[in-house]
């Protein structure tokens, strides 16, 4: 049975990608900017920065990290942050601290912005990450905190998993190739904190933030659609797509198909993803590729007249995009189609 949807809405949650782990280098500060040649991070992802050093985000996160001296390629510390001449006093007064005495800011919660250069950039708010005006970009200080972990924003005991990978790892990672590495294989085994709850104290199952999300993004409305229709037979859906790109073992897991017509369009909307992201996941063949989909035929409605009954009908099931085609005539709009394969079990909910 085909099931096709023109006034219905699709949401959408993608797969976390591997947490990512970026050296010093990939750091710009005088455009602040990292340099990450990785593509599962896409445009207003909201992503968790950690660092046992501390973030490069201000002269006082980083105790061990700033400059002491006049030229430094660093930022001076609080302690010698009065320097700004060869001619001006290194020592402040009798009083004053002679080490730098910081608070190193470890984690905190952005929003990503990737240029055409493959260079991200941080905002506090989605709408500004996909605007991404250098006027809004969190600064980048010149700070020397040895590695930095950009990883999906998640729950506390994902973070937590996260914190425990970059203990695991050490520095060898990045004794051989400077460039930014994942934590997939270490992350597998890492402890979810359930017992006994985090703490507070450092290094000990540290309590970390955000925590709305395992693993994963929030549901999003897929925009830009102008239909999408969903197959629930796998018989008569074409599985050659699927078993070149990831193998053919995953076509006996194919449980139907659909497609999606949509604009082609970039917007800046805080609750909804533009159709760019079903051009992305086709990109994706490895972790990312999935996302979990619901096609609404009904969504919220009221009880009307004591016969139509409340609330939502969809389908729920994971999709794996397998195809894409872009309609660029010049006398209309510019608009796509997208093929997907549902893997796993198809379910349709109801009810409020």
């Amino acid at each position: 049975m085909a099931v096709l949807g023109v006034n219905g809405i699709v949401r959408l949650r993608r797969e976390a990608p591997d947490p990512l782990v970026l050296p010093q280098v990939a750091m710009r500060p005088d455009i602040d900017v990292f340099l990450v040649r990785n593509q599962d991070y896409w445009n207003g992802d909201e992503v968790r920065l950690f660092s046992p050093d501390g973030l490069p985000l201000s002269t006082d996160a980083l105790p061990n990290g700033v400059g002491c001296y006049f030229g430094s390629v660093w930022e001076l510390g609080s302690n010698r942050n009065h320097v700004s001449s060869e001619s001006d006093n290194y020592y402040q007064s009798d009083s004053a601290y002679f080490y730098n005495r910081g608070a190193p800011i470890n984690s905190a919660t952005y929003y990503i912005y990737r240029d055409q250069l493959d260079r991200i950039s941080f905002y506090t708010t989605r709408a500004a990450a996909l605007a991404g005006s250098t006027a809004n970009r969190i600064d980048l200080r010149s700070l020397a905190f040895d590695f930095l972990v950009v990883s999906a924003a998640g729950t506390e005991e994902y973070d937590n998993a996260i914190a425990e990978c970059v203990a695991a790892a050490g520095d060898y990672r990045f004794s051989d190739v400077r460039d930014e590495v994942t934590l997939a294989s270490i992350c597998d085994y890492a402890p979810l904190y359930e017992q006994p709850v985090a703490g507070t104290t450092e290094y000990d199952n540290a309590d970390l933030q955000p925590r709305r999300w395992i693993n994963g993004f929030p549901w999003l409305i897929q925009g830009q659609l102008q239909q999408w229709s969903i197959e629930l037979n796998a018989e008569n859906i074409d599985t050659t797509a699927v078993g070149q790109t990831f193998g053919d073992n995953i076509k006996s897991i194919v449980s139907g198909g659909g497609s999606f017509d949509f604009i082609v369009e970039r917007t800046t909307n805080e609750g909804s993803y533009d159709s760019t992201a079903l051009m992305q996941l086709l990109l994706l063949t490895e972790k990312g590729s999935k996302a979990e989909a619901e096609f609404y035929m009904i969504n919220a409605r009221p009880e009307s007249c004591g016969q139509l009954a409340p609330g939502d009908l969809y389908y729920k099931c994971d999709i794996l995009i397998t195809n894409s085609a872009v309609n660029t005539r010049a006398d209309e709009i510019i608009v796509g189609t997208a093929k997907f394969v549902t893997t796993g079990s198809i379910e349709l909910k109801m009810g409020t």
